[in-house]
Parts: C-alpha cells; sequence; structure tokens
C-alpha cells in the first residue's frame, strides 16, 4: 500500500484529484504520456481544453508528479508539444530524442520535416543512456510499428516504455502513470520487475489494461 492506494492497480480516478492523495517522495519514478488536447476522444473525456487552461492543468499535474516523486518523472511526447513542455512546463528536464524513421508528410511550420519523439525527464540515470534512440518504432510509423494496438488513439511504445523504466529505476520500485490509458506503463513495470500504480478516468481502457497486464509474460 502507498497511502491509500493498493500496488499493482488501476484506479477509475481523474489524474490531478488522485495525485492529490499521495503523500510526498511515496513513488519512485512517474512515467506518462499526457493527453495533447489535439481534440481526441478518450470516451469520458474531450481533450479539447481552451489552450491557458490546459497548460495550467499540465503544470499542476507536472508539480503534483514531482511531489509524490523520489527519482524525478519521464513523460513521453510528439513533436508538436515538445516546445511547449520543455520551453513552459518543465524546463529542468532532459531530453532523450526517439528517432523515427517515417514521419510521413508532417512538417513544423518553419518546413523542416519532423523525424523524432521525445521523453523529457527530470531523474537521472543509473547508468550510461544515450541521447538518442534510433532502434524504436513508434505509433504513427505505419507498418514500422509492430506493437499490438489497443483501441486507444495515442498509444505509447511499450519498447520505450520499458528502455526508459528501466534505465532510470531499480527493480522492485514503484512506477507511477497518472494517464495509464490501455496499460502501457503497467506492462512495461511487470516485464521490468517493478510495482505500479496507475490512474485512468475511462474504465473501458482500464478493463484494456487488466487484460494486457494479466497476459505479460516476465
Amino acid at each position: 500500500m502507498i497511502g491509500k492506494f493498493e500496488l499493482n492497480r488501476i484506479y477509475n480516478l481523474n489524474a490531478l484529484e488522485a495525485l492529490k492523495e499521495l503523500s510526498d517522495e511515496s513513488i519512485d519514478l512517474v512515467f506518462f504520456d499526457p493527453p495533447y488536447n489535439a481534440n481526441k476522444d478518450y470516451g469520458v473525456y474531450k481533450d479539447n481544453l481552451p489552450e491557458k487552461e490546459y497548460e495550467k492543468f499540465m503544470k499542476e499535474i507536472i508539480k503534483e508528479c514531482k511531489r509524490v516523486s523520489k527519482r524525478g518523472l519521464g513523460i513521453y511526447l510528439d513533436w508538436k508539444h515538445f516546445g511547449l513542455f520543455w520551453k513552459k512546463l518543465i524546463p529542468d528536464a532532459e531530453p532523450i530524442i526517439i528517432y523515427k524513421k517515417s514521419s510521413g508528410f508532417i512538417f513544423s511550420s518553419n518546413k523542416i520535416m519532423q523525424h523524432h519523439h521525445v521523453i523529457l525527464t527530470t531523474a537521472k540515470a543509473l547508468g550510461k543512456v544515450k541521447s538518442v534512440w534510433d532502434d524504436i518504432r513508434v505509433y504513427g510509423e505505419g507498418y514500422l510499428f509492430r506493437e499490438e494496438t489497443f483501441g486507444h488513439p495515442a498509444q505509447t511504445s511499450l519498447k520505450a516504455t520499458k528502455r526508459f523504466i528501466e534505465n532510470f529505476s531499480l527493480e522492485e520500485e514503484v512506477i507511477l502513470d497518472p494517464f495509464m490509458g490501455v496499460g502501457t506503463t503497467a506492462v512495461a513495470a511487470k516485464l521490468s520487475n517493478r510495482k505500479f500504480i496507475g490512474f485512468e478516468i475511462n474504465p473501458d481502457y482500464i478493463e484494456i489494461a487488466n487484460k494486457r497486464i494479466a497476459e505479460a509474460q516476465t
């Protein structure tokens, strides 16, 4: 137990409200893929806040994640949101670049084709970790993305999540994901011999996540 939360469970709770129930430094490491405010339909949550409200919401989430975590946090981001998070929300973080082999025809405003996802981290690696990961295929790369998908509009790479957890935490430590979605962080934690706690507002995603966790082989 950590406070009122049992380990290795996903709770059907609002992320910010649940984080406030946790004590300072009660979690070892936080990792999450945030909602991007990109008008995607997450079932019970419509991802379309006014820009300032979204920034305020994510700033509060990051503040709480820093408070509850002993080691720090990692945030998995697409290229569109990397600038916002690094410049305005978590400027003390360091980036790990996940190189994309295929980016279709998506360009930034200055016409440079984008070929990366990013993990911003405030945690310190426990060993040597490269700043560019060029051997991981991510959601959105079409046939290059070999991982199974589970009906989530913004699924995180299991391979990237697992690598982050293994390089920034120790076995048996507790990983928190306040936006658990379909359970990628929980599965990665189980496969890495870590414990986890997750929060997710969509009960359908929790059902999918629990099935994935049960089927994950360590």
